[in-house]
């Protein structure tokens, strides 16, 4: 846990960094990743000696860790079971002319590992033609960056540790780290930022939260308004490099 503090310090500081200097995009993804990653994998060198070391009275800390473990992979794995039993409720489609999958309490998400699809829900078409488009290139967005196979890494290993507190303040970082990268992606690709604001805020509740699938926004109110901020701050200095 002292290892994770140190690193999460690190990368929070590295981020910090990346993103005064207006480097940031699709890099603090990879830098929280790699704090996990460190987190866990760093202590495995010497933590089967003082396991061993352990006197018996304290084997019930050994069993806590195992239950632990297990519980969280056997949660993680029903939760994608329940996944791959609603897929088959799904409807092909076309929106946009792109392929997506209707679902009807599922979405707006890009779901699966191996082969990850878009979904979005059946009342999509209740909604103006602009909001479904940005809804689906939002999509096809994390689509491209693999953000589901993102996540499964991390919470893999996370399974190891699941313990350890600091190791969940670094995926909550995770996953806004790869909020912000979309954020940016979509304002590249010269989306304005006030419709893709208000797309984000109507529509980013509907989301049911799934093992596997990448969800368009995290309904966190706070989390939102940082975006919102970071997204001027993004929108600012495209501005400034076209002066």
């Amino acid at each position: 846990m002292a290892l994770a503090l140190l690193l999460s310090a690190a990368a929070w500081g590295a981020e910090r960094a990346l993103q005064r200097r207006g480097h940031a995009r699709n890099r603090t993804r990879w830098l929280w990743l790699a704090a996990i990653a460190a987190s866990v994998i760093a202590p495995l060198a010497w933590l089967p000696g003082v396991l061993a070391a352990m006197p018996a009275e304290q084997a019930q800390l050994k069993l806590g860790w195992f239950m632990l473990s297990s519980g969280m992979l056997l949660l993680l794995l029903l939760r994608s079971v329940w996944l791959l039993s609603h897929q088959r409720r799904w409807q092909k489609a076309s929106l946009l002319g792109a392929p997506v999958f209707l679902s009807g309490g599922i979405g707006p998400c890009v779901a699966g590992l191996l082969r990850p699809r878009i979904v979005m829900p059946v009342w999509l078409s209740l909604i103006p033609p602009r909001q479904q488009a940005l809804l689906l290139a939002h999509a096809q967005c994390r689509l491209a960056a693999r953000d589901p196979l993102l996540l499964a890494v991390a919470y893999a290993l996370i399974i190891l540790m699941p313990w350890n507190l600091p190791l969940w303040w670094q995926l909550h970082r995770l996953r806004f780290a790869i909020e912000v990268d979309c954020d940016a992606r979509m304002l590249a690709r010269g989306h304005a930022q006030r419709d893709y604001a208000f797309v984000l805020r109507r529509h980013g509740q509907y989301y049911s939260g799934l093992t596997g699938a990448s969800p368009i926004v995290l309904s966190d109110p706070l989390a939102l308004r940082r975006r919102r901020r970071i997204m001027a701050r993004f929108t600012r200095e495209q501005a400034a490099n076209l002066l």
